[in-house]
């Protein structure tokens, strides 16, 4: 009988121990909210990595000067487009303040993207000479650039949200 008390007695204590263990470990497979922090983080990321590519408009000619422009303004609608994918993409957020941030970050970068569009619509059917379009084109420029640099912390967005918030902190493409 007794050997068969210390048995249990070395089952439970063994059972007790990978219990605690399995506790202490970190969860082998991402949760939904660290899975969708680094979705709604990696799109704000490129976004910010394609900026960060993008080269000034120069040239000595007014000609050279509008087609570096428009070549800007095309990387940069084309980083937009991307993001707004990336945003629209994302699934459902496992708690409702990360798709009231997903909602505002999609609202500034579609904004981003269509004025950038517009700017390069307009200055590509201008003038080769037209020096209004083209302060017209850097204009719309500035203004995509204030959306979307209104939407550059996607961690600071959820920072009401404890699960996201959390998750935040372990999500790979939240990361600076």
């Amino acid at each position: 009988m007794r050997a068969a008390h210390r048995t249990f007695a070395r089952i439970a204590g063994i059972a007790l121990a990978a219990t605690a263990l399995a506790g202490c470990a970190p969860d082998p497979a991402p949760s939904a909210a660290v899975t969708w922090m680094n979705g709604f983080c990696g799109a704000v990321k490129e976004f910010i990595e394609g900026n960060n590519t993008m080269t000034s408009a120069g040239g000595e000619t007014v000609e050279a000067v509008k087609k570096s422009t428009s070549d800007q303004l095309g990387h940069y609608a084309a980083i937009l487009a991307k993001t707004v994918d990336g945003l629209r993409a994302l699934p459902a957020a496992p708690v409702p303040a990360g798709d009231t941030a997903k909602q505002d970050f999609l609202a500034k970068y579609t904004s981003a993207r269509d004025k950038t569009v517009k700017a390069k619509a307009d200055l590509d059917a201008a003038g080769e000479n037209d020096t209004v379009a083209q302060g017209r084109a850097v204009e719309g420029l500035i203004a995509a650039q204030k959306d979307a640099y209104g939407a550059l912390d996607p961690v600071a967005a959820i920072l009401e949200a404890p699960e996201l918030k959390t998750a935040a902190a372990t999500a790979e493409r939240c990361r600076p």
